[in-house]
């Protein structure tokens, strides 16, 4: 029998909608696989930058928050200048939660960039920066971090614009984006779809200060690399070893309990022994082990001596300890 004209027609375009539905799927199902995979790959290298400040009363208080990411697997990280700026002691978060102290390498203000190393003790994931030359206005654009101390929180968008200037009062080439950066997200990275850095996120515009309206910036890679190599030319200073684990004492109890005595370590050729409290590093009050870390790498250098007032079986007793150095 034959078919009329008509129903052919008809059947012919409900196959080929049928067939481009399904490829229309298919295409959904692919780009959210793609959005999945570069959670998966850079959440573990994003952190959060903690800087902490002393208020009146000598208490060691956050001040503020931002974002950040390994670029090297030896704990070395970027992110934004205005991040750490005033910090008397810096913290990095990991993923899985771990709190380590930080301290500065390098700090560009005309930029806005700064090279940290955060004490992790092991090797972490790093991003690698894609050559921001190729990226075009439209390419897809991702941007993750902390904002509102959200941690690993990841928004999408696109490249509004390469090369914006907006007047501010350091060396400019932002890529706009409509991916929300809302406080907070400061520092984190930028990224293709392939989960490569593009930028770092620098900063929003917020008009009635509620959160992001589709207009945030980022620092150009190409700009955050030259920078990056130019801040790490100065090179990693030794660092001082310790040689012993320490953790927080219930709320209110002073200083830091130690759980473990490395052997042939400065804390053991010191006297330290597992259980002691430590009170007091030189002329510095301890107040928790981020604390403790942070003046040990900011204030002394291998080969220093120090005295190291500790709590032993409730008598207070004065050791001295001379530092080692932190092999790399």
């Amino acid at each position: 029998m034959n078919m009329p004209f008509a129903q052919f027609v008809m059947l012919f375009l409900s196959a080929c909608f049928c067939v481009c539905q399904g490829k229309d799927i298919t295409d959904v199902h692919s780009l959210q696989d793609a959005y999945a995979r570069v959670a998966e790959k850079v959440f573990p290298a994003v952190v959060v930058v903690m800087n902490c400040q002393y208020d009146r009363r000598g208490r060691l208080t956050e001040a503020g928050t931002g974002s950040g990411f390994f670029v090297r697997d030896d704990g070395v990280l970027v992110t934004n200048h205005h991040v750490i700026k005033g910090a008397e002691v810096l913290g990095v978060k990991l993923l899985d939660g771990t709190v380590v102290p930080a301290v500065i390498l390098g700090d560009s203000e005309a930029t806005d960039i700064a090279v940290l190393k955060a004490e992790v003790g092991k090797k972490v994931p790093f991003l690698k920066f894609a050559d921001t030359s190729t990226v075009k206005v439209g390419h897809y654009a991702i941007a993750v971090g902390a904002p509102h101390k959200l941690s690993h929180t990841m928004t999408t968008g696109v490249v509004s614009f390469k090369g914006r200037k907006l007047g501010l009062n350091y060396r400019e080439d932002f890529i706009q984006t409509d991916a929300a950066i809302n406080p907070g997200n400061s520092g984190g990275p930028l990224l293709n779809i392939d989960g490569l850095v593009i930028g770092v996120n620098d900063c929003g515009i917020f008009p009635d200060g509620t959160g992001s309206v589709g207009l945030g910036f980022a620092i150009d890679g190409n700009l955050v690399q030259r920078t990056l190599g130019e801040l790490l030319r100065k090179g990693l200073k030794a660092r001082p070893s310790f040689g012993a684990t320490i953790e927080e004492r219930p709320a209110g109890q002073l200083g830091v309990l130690v759980t473990e005595v490395l052997k042939k370590s400065p804390a053991e050729e010191a006297g330290v022994k597992a259980g002691d409290v430590i009170l007091r590093l030189g002329k510095t009050q301890v107040t928790d082990p981020l604390q403790l870390q942070a003046v040990l790498l900011t204030d002394y250098r291998p080969g220093d001596t120090a005295e190291l007032e500790v709590l032993r079986d409730k008598i207070r007793q004065v050791l001295t300890i001379r530092f080692g150095t932190v092999k790399k």
